[in-house]
């Protein structure tokens, strides 16, 4: 027992030992706001004094952040009515009710509530209706977001533009501009019903396959059959017109020796249609010849292969030829 009482004496001695260091630094950070926020308040209190309204409401703004009290309030209401955000004015003239009854101040604080009330005549209202609120939905003024609670409450609003908008999961956003100047005014607005957002259509993974797509089919069928054709039919016509011409080539030798012009006359249209169809026979063999190679080619790419075709005049007729 005096085991345990002993070491709750240790932590309670720690404990008290912390708290007692830690003091001082705190103490010195709250110093050092203070001192910031009574330069930043003597600097906001010459550029008001200035004229430079715009300028000063920035540096009040800071030295409320860092320390706040009824005259850094005071000034700040009083610089934001002086640039025309009324709302804001009479916002920071209610704080500074507060913070100077807290601080047994009755002075300031009978002053920041006579300030308030001057402005209630002035202030513009807004008020936003939700009548058809959607799951998750969220409403923005001017990118702040506004609690639910506030929705179709009147609120004070500083004189201008403001950009309302309205968005939730899974659906489409809607945003408005308004603008009120009207001293005293109110102005309603409703936040429509959002629409559903499109949605694309998703491929379910059970019909997504993960094999490579196929390659294209080698010509075939008729394709195919007529590029043999052309080929076979080609050397078929391109030998017979060949072998016709070496015919009549020897007939007309043998009439030209013996002298027999009719006989020699006579080899002439017969060799004529020969060369005829060495010609035909040897270019339909030759676009056979081609139109092989080409889809032999399509279909072995891979190969790296190369498939040319020829024809050229030879003895006694056509030649054809090729590598593949």
């Amino acid at each position: 027992m005096k085991c345990r009482a002993r070491d709750r004496g240790i932590v309670f001695l720690l404990v008290a030992l912390a708290a007692v260091t830690a003091m001082p630094s705190r103490a010195q950070a709250q110093a050092e706001d203070q001192a910031g926020a009574r330069a930043l308040f003597t600097e906001g209190k010459r550029l008001m004094k200035a004229g430079k309204y715009a300028d000063a409401c920035p540096k009040l703004e800071a030295a409320q952040k860092l320390y706040s009290s009824a005259g850094i309030l005071l000034n700040l209401g009083d610089c934001y009515e002086k640039i025309g955000r009324t709302a804001s004015a009479w916002a920071r003239f209610g704080e500074a009710v507060s913070v100077a009854t807290r601080s047994k101040r009755p002075e300031d604080a009978d002053e920041a509530h006579r300030r308030q009330e001057a402005l209630e005549p002035a202030l513009v209202r807004l008020v936003i209706r939700v009548p058809s609120p959607v799951p998750g939905l969220v409403v923005t003024r001017d990118g702040a977001s506004l609690d639910e609670a506030t929705w179709g409450t009147t609120l004070p609003v500083d004189p201008g533009d403001h950009l309302l908008r309205a968005e939730a999961p899974g659906y489409e956003p809607w945003s408005t501009s308004i603008s009120i100047t009207k001293r005293g005014d109110t102005l309603a607005v409703k936040v429509p019903k959002l629409s559903a957002a499109a949605t694309v259509d998703k491929i379910p993974p059970e019909h997504i396959q993960d094999t490579p797509p196929k390659p294209a089919a080698h010509p075939s069928g008729a394709g195919h059959g007529l590029a043999l054709g052309l080929l076979l039919g080609g050397i078929a016509v391109g030998a017979g017109g060949g072998a016709l011409m070496i015919v009549e080539s020897s007939r007309a030798h043998t009439a030209y020796q013996n002298t027999d012009r009719p006989a020699y006359d006579a080899t002439q249209t017969p060799w004529k249609l020969g060369l005829v169809g060495a010609i035909v026979g040897g270019v339909a063999g030759a676009a056979g010849i081609v139109l092989l190679a080409v889809g032999s080619g399509k279909a072995s790419d891979s190969s790296g292969g190369e498939s040319t075709a020829w024809i050229a005049p030879g003895p006694g007729g056509v030649q054809i030829g090729g590598t593949f």
